[in-house]
């Protein structure tokens, strides 16, 4: 297969991409990421596979974002010396056509074109080597099994080992190998099919007779059985008889164990009366001891407190003294200090006066210059706005103007110019033209000639007609853009564009300017402070401008300022008056602190006295309510009395509790329930041995010879049957299994013949890059084991990414010269990217290898990856929609 042409339309990113492609030799696609190389072998990928009615998802992926157009995909390829050119239209229409460019036969259509090209493909193009010659940018690079199902390569190396493969193309094998998956399963060799049915009619008859022999062995089973149940049932009657007579011995003394758990429970119920009574009269007495001693507790506690308060008394009186003489020496102090802020206060708002002055006359200088920026600034915006274009619009211009100028050379090149010289008159169509005048024109249709009794047609390219429509489309566009922008040419649109940027570094320029004058302000707010400023200095009037003239109070109070003595002196005294004021300040809080202590300490105390008063009252009021109702020495007897009686019911209760533990030694309760579930299973199990005497009674009874000696007969005939169709089935399974085996062993013997010259064939190319030291060890499917060079070998899983990158290539390169005519071209998308600067040369000169028999197509998005690749052509991607955008 040999593809000629590929041409894509609104297929993802990519509006419209059309390649050309030469029969043989290397042709490099160049574009950047996201080009659309990747979608070129999506789209043909697509094209050769699904029906343009198709609505997969990866289909409906391939459309553009956005716009209701359909995808349109067309090719021209040779298979087998036939040339087709294949296209369809998916998404939107959903068309499908192929045609003979070079043949008579007729266009197909639809699914008609579908299913040819799908069949000429599976007869004619080996697909498993389409697919392994192509390496694809989203799928990691592996190794090419040159050994399975690549039909072109297997002929080629037949060819180059100079014998035939013994199996043919593998129909004979095939054929086998259904034979032997006729009786045995294709991975474990287990019986199948006739076979397995066979194994199932030969194990059905066994069991068969298995059965028949055992119906005939039934009735000496079944007497058996009934003497075994009779034994049974007698051993069981007699347990039966025993375990009766045990539990009513049980029952009579359980009776008993009743009676005494009743009386402990009665006296048990005595014993908590008496418990709580003997509690109640204990807690009485015990809440008339608490009483007692809360009283004696809250005397000594009251009388401490009377003597704590008056000592608090005596402290308090000399405190508020210190007190009082604080607060005096505070006041004068205060006094003092607002007289000397008063002098200070005064000097300050002179010198506030002098300061705002300079501030007002600074502000009006910054406004007038802020005005002259602003005035610069709107200008140059007011320039930008009339010399500026609409965004993107010179890059419109460009684009219209560089495609006009591909459509006029196109159009120069499509239509022939024929010029006319020479004496006497020629007729050109319809015209009579005089040659000695000269007469030439470009002929865009076919044209008549005749000179004499001489007729001659010139008849253009096909497509002129066409090409003068895209250049006429090109032109109209072009001028359709220049007006809408404004301009008459791409020349003056770029005069404005550079004239714009210009204007713009102006206006960025005038803005950074503004903003360092503002100083994060805005001009509102330098216009408010100035009005501000301004009321303040008129406000002041000419008094206070004539003491702001006065030494010391003029100008900034920076460096440079002469001293004020007053302002010093006013400010010294303030000082004074201020570390004056502090001291008695301190003093005051001291003295202050110290008395509000005192008397909170004596209010503390004397709340706690009354306080402690209160308490004794109540304590004192409260046992004299409680004697009242009963005195101290009748809670104590009553106390006692009721320990006696609580002793005597105890007693009671711990007798009435031997008893019951002499009556549950005598007959434990455990020992009944026991007695009564063997009881009752053993009631169980005598009416089943009694049912299965009768069950087997009634067994021999039922069983005598029903003719079953015959059906042993007949069962054992059925085995020598089944067993003789076995055994040739089995003969036929290992036949059919033994020639597939041979078979099988025949073309391992061949593909290890191939090994020579593929092993050949890698070495030579793989000579190119790692010297005349190179060589690898291929396995049975052909694929690369280890590489060596020099004394060094490496194997292949532990390569580097670069090393089994470049290894893939020379074994792809290799297949691709040994199928020869016979193959399919090598796309390679995106290698190289792993491979040193030092080695592409060198691959470059194993892809070369493959320009004089294979169509090798590379797709890159750097073309200095393969510079070493000789007398390679090179395709550049247009920008796609998404890269433009």
């Amino acid at each position: 297969m040999i593809l000629h042409r590929l041409d894509i339309q609104d297929f993802r990113g990519v509006d419209r991409e059309e390649v050309h492609m030469p029969p043989r030799g290397v042709f490099v696609i160049e574009g950047p990421n996201e080009s659309g190389k990747t979608s070129l072998m999506d789209a043909l990928e697509m094209l050769l596979e699904h029906k343009a009615s198709s609505g997969r998802a990866e289909i409906k992926a391939a459309s553009p974002v956005g716009r209701d157009v359909p995808v349109v995909v067309e090719a021209e390829f040779t298979i087998d010396r036939e040339r087709m050119r294949y296209r369809k239209e998916f998404v939107r229409g959903k068309r499908t056509s192929l045609e003979f460019p070079e043949s008579a036969k007729v266009a197909l259509t639809g699914d008609d074109a579908h299913d040819y090209v799908r069949d000429l493909l599976d007869r004619r193009v080996d697909r498993s080597l389409w697919r392994a010659l192509r390496i694809a940018q989203d799928e990691p690079i592996g190794q090419v099994e040159a050994g399975k199902g690549m039909e072109s390569l297997r002929r080629a190396l037949d060819t180059a080992a100079g014998g035939a493969d013994p199996t043919g193309d593998d129909t004979l094998v095939t054929r086998v190998a259904e034979e032997r998956n006729r009786y045995l399963t294709a991975r474990r060799g287990e019986p199948t099919g006739d076979l397995a049915r066979s194994e199932s009619r030969l194990a059905d008859a066994r069991a068969s007779l298995d059965d028949a022999r055992a119906k005939l062995s039934e009735l000496d089973a079944a007497v058996t059985e009934h003497a075994q149940q009779t034994a049974a049932h007698s051993s069981r009657r007699s347990s039966l008889a025993a375990i009766e007579s045990e539990v009513a011995r049980l029952e009579e003394a359980g009776r008993t164990v009743a009676d005494s758990r009743d009386a402990l429970r009665v006296a048990e119920v005595e014993v908590d009366r008496a418990t709580v009574a003997h509690d109640a009269e204990n807690r009485l007495h015990r809440e008339r001891t608490v009483l007692v001693a809360r009283r004696d507790e809250e005397q000594v506690r009251g009388a401490e407190l009377r003597e704590a308060t008056a000592a608090a008394a005596r402290r308090l009186e000399p405190a508020e003294v210190r007190a009082g003489v604080a607060r005096a020496a505070l006041e004068a102090a205060e006094r003092r200090v607002s007289t000397a802020r008063a002098r200070v206060d005064a000097e300050r708002d002179a010198r506030e006066q002098a300061r705002r002055r300079a501030d007002l006359s600074a502000l009006d200088s910054l406004l007038e210059t802020l005005g002259a920026v602003g005035a610069e600034l709107a200008e140059k915006e007011a320039e930008l706005a009339d010399a500026d274009l609409p965004g993107g619009a010179v890059d419109r211009i460009r684009a219209a103007d560089s495609a006009l100028r591909e459509a006029v050379v196109r159009s120069a090149a499509s239509a022939p110019r024929v010029a006319v010289a020479g004496e006497g008159l020629a007729r050109v169509g319809d015209e009579t033209i005089d040659a000695s005048e000269g007469w030439e024109r470009e002929i865009v249709e076919n044209t008549v000639f005749e000179v004499g009794k001489v007729s001659l047609t010139v008849v253009p390219a096909g497509d002129t007609d066409a090409v003068r429509r895209a250049e006429s489309t090109a032109r109209v566009r072009l001028d359709a853009i220049l007006r809408e922008c404004g301009v008459g040419s791409l020349a003056e649109a770029e005069r404005r564009e550079r004239r714009a940027e210009a204007l713009r570094a102006d206006i960025a320029s005038h803005r950074r300017r503004r903003t360092d004058l503002l100083h994060g302000d805005t001009p509102e707010d330098l216009t408010r402070r100035r009005a501000t400023l301004a009321a303040a200095v008129d406000s002041e009037g000419e008094a206070s401008e004539e003491s702001t003239r006065e030494p010391g109070g003029t100008g900034d109070p920076g460096a440079g300022a002469v001293p004020d003595p007053a302002a010093e002196s006013a400010s010294t005294e303030e000082e004074l008056a201020e570390e004056e004021l502090a001291r008695c300040r301190a003093e005051d809080r001291a003295a202050s602190a110290e008395a509000e202590t005192l008397r909170t300490d004596l209010a503390t105390r004397n709340a706690l006295a009354a306080e402690a008063a209160e308490r004794l009252q109540g304590c004192e009021d409260a046992l004299a309510a409680a004697r009242d109702i009963a005195p101290d020495e009748e809670l104590a007897a009553a106390v006692e009395r009721t320990r006696v009686v609580v002793d005597s019911t105890r007693e009671t209760a711990d007798q009435a509790r031997s008893r019951l533990d002499e009556a549950l030694a005598d007959a434990p309760p455990e020992l009944l329930e026991n007695a009564r579930a063997s009881l009752a299973v053993l009631e169980a199990e005598e009416r089943e041995s009694a049912s299965a005497v009768a069950t087997a009674l009634g067994r021999v009874n039922a069983i005598s010879d029903q003719g079953r000696l015959g059906d042993v007969a007949v069962a054992d005939r059925e085995v020598e049957a089944a067993q003789r169709e076995n055994d040739a089935l089995w003969r036929r399974a290992r036949a059919a299994d033994l020639l597939h085996r041979t078979l099988e062993q025949r073309r391992s013997e061949a593909l290890r013949a191939y090994q020579e010259p593929f092993h050949r064939a890698v070495v030579e190319l793989g000579r190119l890059v790692y010297g005349r030291d190179f060589d690898v060890r291929l396995g049975e499917d052909l694929t690369i084991l280890s590489r060596r060079i020099g004394d060094v070998t490496v194997d292949y899983d532990s390569l580097s990414g670069g090393a089994r990158e470049q290894l893939a290539v020379i074994v792809r390169i290799a297949c691709a010269r040994l199928v020869g005519d016979n193959g399919v071209p090598v796309f390679l998308d995106d290698t190289m990217g792993y491979t040193d600067p030092s080695r592409r040369l060198t691959m470059g000169a194993v892809i070369a290898a493959a320009a004089a028999t294979s169509q090798v197509i590379v797709l890159t998005c750097d073309r200095s990856r393969f510079a070493g690749v000789g007398s390679a052509r090179t395709h550049v991607m247009r920008r796609s929609r998404a890269t433009r955008d």
